[in-house]
């Protein structure tokens, strides 16, 4: 990654170390003593405990970890150790960088934006409401022929005032949720997904399939194909609006990688016979930590803080 003329040299280095360290931390291959190298490292000097926080933003992007998909599971040798993982690190900051600068570009066609861990409730000019979860962005699209928001990145729940004259629309990549007044909740990624909490809903995706939900009911959409309604469970599809979340029979991996969204940094399970572990529970988002080490007991794990920004379960 380039230096900006502000960059200080010294950072510059430290984030190529810290994109090696990510990578290394990840690969099948780390050992215990890895991760008190790692904690060495990055308590030596405030350049480099900066560095790590700031890869570790990028950490959760689909690009940046098909590039540590790759790179990961390269076992450096002695005398060709640095050049492997200069390689990897490089690699990772061309992708990496790419996709936060997609996202900082979200944030400046956005109205309103939440950070890592924020929730926000804001008022539309029509009196419908939208809140936003963590990590979230929306802009608003009004007309005379109708009103709705587009969601570019995130999950946000709207409760829309009525108005039959000029329904309102959210879209979300190639999809579009059409309402006259209702409740519901519509999240990106991979796929969208639309769960309805009262009133009538119509989706569709870029293909123009169509999928009708009332209460209730929630449906997934992408490019292909959209998902014939399906049951939901209120608790769990909507407690983060509650500042909670909510699971039932749900496998480990799953509710680690949930919980990771809501905080900085990245919490990593380094024993696999635990990651399928289902595991239930209902509990509070403002201290995440409390929340993996009640996990932890149930399944047996060990929770090792190795930083702010590292949690490792084995």
């Amino acid at each position: 990654m380039p230096s900006s003329p502000e960059q200080k040299p010294e950072l510059s280095v430290a984030l190529d170390e810290a994109a090696a360290w990510l990578a290394r931390l990840q690969s099948s291959q780390v050992k215990p003593g890895d991760y008190q190298s790692f904690e060495q490292w990055r308590t030596a000097s405030p350049e480099h405990d900066q560095a790590y926080a700031q890869v570790t933003q990028l950490w959760q992007s689909p690009v940046l970890d098909a590039a540590l998909s790759r790179y990961a599971a390269i076992v450096p040798r002695p005398r060709s150790y640095r050049r492997h993982w200069l390689a990897a690190a490089c690699v990772l900051f061309i992708c990496g960088w790419g996709i936060h600068t997609l996202g900082l570009i979200d944030r400046w066609q956005a109205d309103y934006v939440t950070a890592t861990g924020e929730q926000r409730t804001v008022s539309l000019a029509d009196g419908s409401t939208v809140t936003l979860n963590t990590d979230s962005a929306i802009q608003v699209n009004n007309s005379e022929g109708h009103r709705g928001v587009r969601l570019l990145r995130g999950e946000a729940f709207f409760n829309v005032t009525p108005d039959k004259a000029k329904p309102f629309i959210v879209n979300a990549e190639a999809n579009t949720v059409r309402v006259v007044g209702t409740q519901f909740a519509v999240s990106t990624g991979d796929r969208t997904q639309v769960a309805v909490a009262s009133g009538i809903v119509l989706c569709a995706n870029g293909r123009g399939d169509q999928t009708q939900l009332t209460a209730g009911q929630q449906t997934l959409m992408d490019d292909r194909q959209a998902s014939l309604a399906l049951a939901i469970y209120d608790s769990q599809a909507f407690a983060w609006t509650k500042g909670r979340m909510a699971f039932k029979n749900r496998s480990l991996g799953e509710v680690i990688a949930e919980l990771d969204r809501y905080q900085p940094g990245r919490i990593v399970i380094a024993n696999s016979k635990i990651t399928q572990t289902r595991v239930s529970g209902n509990y509070k988002l403002q201290d995440i930590p409390a929340v993996v080490n009640s996990l932890a007991n149930i399944v047996g794990a060990k929770v090792t803080m190795l930083s702010p920004y590292l949690t490792v379960l084995r």
